[in-house]
């Protein structure tokens, strides 16, 4: 365990009673569970209607680091104080358990309940410090995994089947993450670049949609590709047998209206994100609250979902930015202004986090021609 866990203070952990997972993995089991209609937290698994208002795509931990080899998976757990190495364009990360304590309390304050953390294999993923942070900030987090994009894939990546990249997910949700047995609770986000689309993010796209189909997870995928190449990724989806109404797709709700609406009919989530970068975009926000207002116009509010992403410390409050009650402080308010309702406010914050998270009943894998 990292030492930056327990920044906290040892004493304090005690006094609160916190027991950690154990860090022995247990071999996979000989069934995958079904916890069809709850959500897997990393506390376990709890009820929909517990999730109250939910930020779907943030990081509370997160550095943006290669992932290590896979073979065999890695079982350390690190929240890493300072960057090793920091890949050019990226700012710092968050590293500091007090720092991201003090942030996510503040979307707490204002009514926050949930908060899904998607940091996957690529970025610095902490089971422990996942779990701490929600026992003492009193949050439900929900955690992620598989694989980030192709720039922090594993080196061993193009010697990894899909087979051996989907049994690592699937313990990841079914026993256990980087040997403990804190459960993944979303499969994502998954990182996709494209343009063009390559062999190894293929790979692993189709390894996270079997993971999901065998254990009834939801996916959240990053999306940087074209609009033509997001199709193609949904197509590999759609293959494995996962239906694309269990399917967020990240950094989407930005593009334009046309490539909006062509997910919207292909029946997954559209996701508005990155909110909060310092110095604050203030021109900016108008045309996310515009493409946000087009959308609900357009009937798509029970497909649209929103959060901040937030990845690098020039988004902290601390920092000049807006931390995880932006959403509720500028955009929200703005959509309000333009005659949007509480009610589709609710739908988009509350409703559609409890349609998409919890799992679906397991099933087995498709069998694939050829």
């Amino acid at each position: 365990m990292s030492k930056s866990v327990f920044h906290l203070g040892l004493s304090t952990v005690l006094a609160l009673g916190l027991s950690l997972a154990g860090c022995a993995q247990s071999a996979a089991p000989q069934t995958i569970p079904d916890i069809a209609g709850k959500v897997m937290t990393v506390n376990g698994p709890i009820d929909a209607s517990e999730l109250g208002e939910t930020l779907m795509h943030e990081h509370i931990f997160i550095n943006f680091q290669k992932a290590p080899a896979m073979n065999p998976p890695p079982t350390d757990i690190t929240v890493v104080r300072v960057p090793a190495e920091i890949p050019e364009g990226m700012a710092a990360g968050l590293t500091d358990f007090n720092q991201s304590l003090n942030a996510i309390m503040d979307f707490k304050k204002i009514g926050g309940k949930t908060i899904v953390d998607v940091s996957s294999f690529g970025l610095m993923r902490d089971p422990l410090a996942l779990q701490l942070v929600s026992r003492v900030s009193g949050l439900n987090v929900v955690m992620g995994a598989g694989f980030y994009m192709r720039q922090m894939h594993p080196a061993d990546m193009e010697q990894l089947s899909v087979e051996q990249l989907t049994d690592i997910i699937v313990q990841d949700v079914t026993v256990g993450a980087q040997g403990t047995n804190i459960r993944a609770g979303v499969i994502g986000e998954v990182g996709i670049v494209g343009k063009p689309l390559e062999q190894s993010e293929l790979k692993s796209l189709r390894a996270s949609a079997r993971a999901a189909r065998i254990t009834g997870a939801p996916l959240n995928i990053h999306n940087f590709e074209t609009l033509e190449e997001m199709m193609t990724v949904l197509d590999v989806i759609e293959s494995e047998g996962v239906e694309l109404n269990r399917v967020v797709m990240s950094h989407t709700g930005e593009r334009d209206e046309a490539t909006r609406e062509a997910l919207f009919k292909r029946g997954v989530y559209v996701e508005w994100d990155y909110f909060g970068q310092a110095p604050l975009p203030k021109e900016k926000d108008v045309e996310r609250i515009e493409s946000l207002y087009a959308s609900i116009q357009a009937g798509r509010a029970k497909q649209m979902v929103m959060s901040h992403d937030i990845c690098t410390q020039p988004q902290l409050k601390e920092n000049g930015g807006g931390g995880y009650t932006y959403i509720h402080d500028v955009i929200i308010p703005g959509l309000k202004a333009k005659g949007v309702s509480d009610e589709i406010i609710h739908t988009i914050m509350v409703e559609n986090p409890r349609r998409v998270l919890p799992f679906v009943a397991p099933q087995a894998p498709v069998a694939q021609k050829g």
